[in-house]
């Protein structure tokens, strides 16, 4: 069993890192529409409310040192039309750990009394570790004598429209591309970050004076990468209760809900159905968990 669970590890980070080698390095969330910050710096500050969200994901459950990862948002309005915010993600995978902070700033112009254009500029970077001694058993292998470790710089940025019907959004977190793992010799090469590009929109069907119905859609597009799609909706009844679904093509079937304990504090949570080829090793899915608390 033991040895079952650390062949499981090894095929799990050489997934991850074949991940990596192809471009999708940037973390997914089931909630991503309420939790914005992480991949467009536009949303700082936006609809001038300050608020701090915090959440943890945890892939394939049952599986020690399966993919986990955590964010934390706070953002508030500053002065006159201006947003900021600032955050910190850890992911981490098996023998790989990689903590990123960042700044955002934002800016809205109104266009009219319903409708805003917000454009924001994320700054920061990512400390990467891989401790490979993790990874060998007692016999000396050189592949895992010596822990990677780097710094890549972040610099992106965002817009989106908002008004009482819609959004679009448009963002690329990070400009630049940084490295994740490398060796010479013959200790093989992996992993360049490809720059990322987001692409949103979602429109409120008002239903009545206690139900409005939010269907969605998102793209993911990395250079060398099959792009992502998630096609999905929300029910808002009463402006206390969400319940959601998503879907990502070849991925994930995901449910979620969110509930507001009190005006200013709410709880989610979401689970993801794998419906690729991991499912092989494991199917216990993956759960999301988020606290946001508005100011």
């Amino acid at each position: 069993m033991m040895r079952s669970l650390k062949v499981f590890k090894v095929i799990l980070f050489v997934f991850f890192i074949n991940i990596h080698v192809y471009a999708q390095q940037e973390s997914n969330f089931t909630l991503y529409n309420f939790n914005m910050n992480i991949i467009n710096p536009a949303y700082a500050g936006i609809n001038d409310i300050s608020k701090l969200n915090l959440v943890h994901r945890y892939q394939y459950l049952g599986i020690d040192d399966s993919p986990r990862t955590t964010s934390l948002i706070y953002s508030k309005p500053v002065g006159r039309n201006l947003g900021i915010g600032i955050s910190m993600l850890n992911d981490r995978v098996f023998i790989l750990s990689q903590t990123d902070f960042a700044l955002d700033l934002s800016y809205k112009l109104q266009l009219n009394e319903v409708t805003n254009l917000y454009f924001g500029m994320k700054f920061g970077g990512g400390f990467v570790n891989i401790d490979l001694t993790k990874a060998h058993d007692s016999n000396y292998d050189p592949l895992f004598s010596k822990n990677q470790s780097f710094f890549n710089p972040h610099i992106g940025s965002g817009i989106t429209l908002q008004s009482e019907k819609f959004y679009v959004s448009f963002s690329s977190p990070n400009f630049l591309r940084g490295q994740r793992f490398e060796k010479s010799g013959n200790i093989p090469l992996a992993a360049i970050e490809e720059i990322h590009y987001y692409s949103g929109i979602g429109y409120h069907f008002f239903i009545n004076d206690n139900l409005t119905f939010t269907p969605n859609i998102m793209t993911r597009i990395v250079k060398r990468a099959p792009t992502s799609y998630d096609i999905g909706g929300y029910f808002d009844i009463r402006d206390k209760i969400i319940a959601g679904f998503n879907y990502r093509l070849d991925e994930t079937s995901s449910f979620y809900g969110l509930l507001k304990a009190t005006e200013k504090l709410s709880f989610g949570f979401g689970y993801d159905i794998t419906i690729s080829e991991l499912t092989l090793v494991n199917d216990n899915g993956t759960l999301e968990f988020m606290i946001n608390y508005i100011f």
